[in-house]
């Protein structure tokens, strides 16, 4: 299941229409390899499916189109994937990330307290004519900006990416 799991994803990840945007014909060809891949994951993702579709097979029978939830559908419905995990109802609700990519909490505080303390120093330095406090406020929200737009991703990709590998391996 786990090489299942694998081959599934990197055919996901190659085929995912986002990567395929040089023209609009690209973008329906790989939408159409993306549909394929995930009805074929409907199948070989569920044990009862797949059991299912390899004993139609043993009997040389031409495989259906698709798993059996999707024939009395339309095909555009909602992909639900399977998850092996524990016996729990799928929870379309629960959008928690499958790996950990979340921020340090000074990380993701700082940024905040960086520029209400940069506006503070600039209205302060403006009323007291201060020049090096409103330089010190510009400074702050540079600092802040950098923060939020450059070390957030950066840190946020890097847990992901390493979250992502003790799955995988």
């Amino acid at each position: 299941m786990a090489e299942i799991k694998r081959a599934y994803l990197s055919a996901a990840r190659s085929a995912h229409p986002d990567l395929h945007n040089e023209s609009e014909s690209s973008r329906r060809l790989a939408e159409d390899r993306m549909r394929r891949i995930n009805e074929a994951w409907a199948v070989l993702g569920d044990p009862d499916e797949r059991s299912a579709y390899d004993r139609q097979r043993l009997r040389d029978l031409p495989p259906q189109p698709g798993p059996r939830h999707h024939r009395r559908h339309h095909s555009r419905e909602t992909f639900r994937p399977f998850d092996d995990g524990p016996a729990e109802e799928f929870d379309e609700a629960d959008d928690r990330p499958i790996t950990d990519s979340a921020l340090p909490r000074w990380l993701a505080v700082a940024p905040a307290v960086l520029l209400i303390g940069g506006f503070s120093s600039i209205v302060f330095g403006a009323i007291l004519g201060a020049g090096r406090v409103i330089s010190l406020g510009v400074v702050s929200i540079v600092v802040a900006g950098l923060l939020l737009l450059v070390a957030a991703p950066i840190v946020a990709l890097g847990r992901a990416v390493r979250g992502e590998r003790r799955i995988g391996a």
